[in-house]
């Protein structure tokens, strides 16, 4: 069953080319960022995830203007819809990041010494869910809003866990390398790809993804950076 907005019009993307393109751009996206990556490690190190990160963002949120607009944008963030079970699908927003809690978010605290760990952590959590959410789920799906539920969500979920190890678990930031980094981030993809068929919003996956981002990666990558820096 295809996403459909309140009045039960499928969700699309405006035109027939530009929902192929934005349904193709994780290859440009995900190619784009393995090779940025592979070259600026052997420049700059454990810095290189700055300018990763920074193109990263800057061409999903040129895809999002580009294929959603500010309509979709809009859409978006409207108030999740109301309904006898909603209330499940806000818990599973919200569970994944809390089971982050007791492993990692008090041994994070241990790191929270430096002032630029602080800037960066804070700072990676903050924005990026907003930018990620946008893509990965809300365009993206959008743009596979004639799919069926599954598919659509399924194919957003492997590419957004594909995304993260391929682009981001280069030598350094050993959390988000293999099997490992990819199989955490398809899971949350999956979770966060049901709840915006369920409610139509991308509210609760924004505030999920920035729960887990506090509390998770991105801190697992600068725990890395940390261990490289001494």
């Amino acid at each position: 069953m295809p996403v459909t907005s309140d009045n039960g019009v499928p969700i699309v993307v405006a035109d027939a080319f530009k929902r192929r393109v934005v349904l193709l751009s994780p290859i440009v996206v995900v190619g784009l960022g393995f090779a940025l990556a592979r070259i600026t490690v052997v420049i700059w190190g454990a810095w290189s995830w700055i300018p990763v990160i920074l193109y990263y963002w800057v061409i999903l949120v040129v895809l999002i203007v580009w294929g959603g607009g500010r309509e979709a944008v809009r859409r978006w963030l409207q108030p999740s819809r109301t309904g006898r079970w909603i209330w499940v699908w806000r818990v599973l927003a919200l569970a994944l990041p809390a089971l982050f809690v007791p492993p990692v978010f008090l041994l994070s605290l241990a790191s929270m010494n430096r002032w630029w760990v602080v800037v960066f952590w804070f700072g990676l959590g903050a924005i990026n869910p907003w930018i990620e959410e946008g893509y990965w789920r809300g365009l993206l799906m959008d743009a596979a809003s004639h799919w069926p539920a599954w598919l659509a969500a399924l194919y957003s979920a492997v590419c957004f866990g594909a995304s993260h190890p391929l682009i981001f678990g280069y030598p350094g930031a050993d959390a988000l390398q293999g099997y490992a980094g990819f199989f955490g981030t398809f899971i949350a993809g999956v979770i966060w790809s049901l709840v915006y068929q369920q409610t139509r919003s991308l509210r609760l996956p924004i505030v999920g993804h920035l729960l887990q981002h506090m509390l998770a990666p991105p801190y697992l990558v600068l725990l890395q950076l940390i261990a490289i820096l001494g």
